[in-house]
């Protein structure tokens, strides 16, 4: 089964860096799983924002998880299965991961992958701020969770 996964954040931005983070934690320590179980690989992919040309690093994936730091959750860390959007909805900076499913699935002419969202608590996005304790703390908690959903048969 691949696995693509992405990372999003801007590292210089406080909080935002929670993505940049994992994305670190998850090429040394989801690559170990992988090699443990030949049946599992991972497509790593970080940026700062979901672009649309996003829609070809979920093209051939069997399921794909965005690991992104969310504003104002009430948790630590969030786990929630995405679905399609109804249509192509973004702002002048970044696309969301329900329109980028649509427009997988209108440009390629195929139903996406199972997708996964791992929100990550944070509310400190300044330029040149420090990752709050609060989000290291959810970073810290959203390992476990990522490597356990990984571990399982079924991730939701």
């Amino acid at each position: 089964m691949l696995v693509s996964v992405f990372f999003f954040g801007n590292p210089d931005r406080g909080d935002d860096a929670a993505g940049h983070i994992l994305q670190q934690w998850a090429e040394q320590n989801l690559t170990r799983t992988a090699e443990q179980n030949a049946e599992l690989s991972f497509r790593f992919i970080y940026d700062f924002q979901l672009e649309p040309e996003h829609i070809f690093d979920l093209d051939g994936c069997d399921m794909a998880i965005f690991v992104d730091c969310v504003l104002n959750q009430e948790s630590p860390t969030s786990w929630s299965r995405l679905q399609t959007g109804s249509q192509l909805m973004f702002t002048s900076h970044s696309v969301t991961p329900e329109s980028l499913l649509f427009l997988f699935e209108t440009t390629l002419k195929k139903n996406a992958p199972p997708c996964y969202l791992l929100g990550i608590t944070g509310n400190q996005f300044q330029l040149g701020a420090a990752l709050s304790d609060q989000t290291r703390n959810a970073i810290e908690e959203a390992k476990n969770l990522l490597h356990s959903k990984l571990s399982s048969e079924q991730p939701h």
